[in-house]
């Protein structure tokens, strides 16, 4: 019965190697500062397996010594030397000869050594002469354009455009009135009690339409001008045709408004791009 309560203690603490080598914290930490050293000690003393020491060839003369090297640069060198005499004795054969072009003492000036200096004078002399004409005559020009009058014809233009456009210059609105396209929210829709749908119409009669789109775009083979605008309920739709001086409507009910805005993501672009033209009437898919 003993033995089975040793080995039944044994087998308990299996689980917890090492749990009962120490008694407290500071001996357990003790012990481990101790194993620690012992195991830097050791480390210190391990001497390598394989022998990395330099061979003993290396000390021989041959090896600390590369004489074919020196042998390279010394040639070198002695090439170097020879070069640098053969120039400096040019040099001094070129400073011992009088020069061609020095005066000499009785007045008289040297022959020259050119056979053509007199002719290459007279070219240089030519050309001087007309470089200084065609400078003056690029001075005394005076421009054909003239920016002054660039910047009142464009105002003329301008002027003129603004006459003749019934609305206004899409290019020329600033961005926020010009986007391609305009993310708009729609206000949800009205409760099936009488109160939310009073309130809902009096809120849309207060507020002013908002453009959403305007923008220039060819609907079937006419170029448009066309202008969105809504008032968070129905979607109004112009289309201007500058050719004929004529504009065309169309009012999308709530219902449809919902529908497409659903579809294509509130993307007014892409609900642009679905008008088409049957006859003089504007119709959307």
């Amino acid at each position: 019965r003993e033995l089975a309560l040793r080995a039944g203690a044994e087998m308990a603490d299996r689980g917890r190697v090492g749990s009962l080598v120490v008694g407290c914290k500071s001996a357990a930490q003790k012990q481990w500062r101790k194993d620690h050293e012992s195991h830097r000690e050791r480390l210190k003393c391990v001497q390598p397996s394989s022998d990395m020491a330099p061979p003993s060839t290396m000390g021989m003369n041959h090896f600390r010594t590369n004489l074919k090297r020196e042998r390279l640069l010394e040639d070198r060198y002695m090439e170097i030397d020879r070069e640098n005499q053969v120039l400096l004795k040019k040099m001094s054969e070129h400073m011992k000869k009088p020069n061609p072009y020095i005066v000499k003492d009785d007045g008289k000036a040297a022959p020259s050594a050119s056979l053509n200096r007199q002719t290459r004078k007279t070219d240089l002399i030519r050309i001087t002469k007309e470089n200084q004409r065609m400078l003056q005559a690029i001075q005394k020009t005076k421009p054909v354009y003239e920016a002054k009058k660039w910047e009142d014809n464009y105002r003329k233009s301008e002027v003129l455009l603004k006459n003749c456009c019934s609305y206004p210059i899409i290019t020329r609105l600033p961005r926020d009135r010009s986007a391609p396209s305009v993310l708009m929210s729609i206000e949800p829709e009205a409760d099936a009690s009488g109160t939310g749908a009073s309130g809902s119409f009096a809120a849309a009669e207060q507020d002013d339409k908002k453009f959403v789109l305007k923008e220039g775009m060819r609907i079937g083979e006419k170029y448009y001008l066309l202008e969105m605008a809504t008032d968070g309920r129905a979607l109004t739709i112009s289309a201007y045709d500058g050719d004929t001086q004529t504009s065309l409507e169309l009012v999308v009910k709530e219902k449809k408004h919902r529908q497409l805005y659903r579809e294509l993501n509130g993307d007014y672009s892409l609900m642009a791009a679905r008008l088409h033209v049957e006859g003089d009437r504007l119709m959307i898919d």
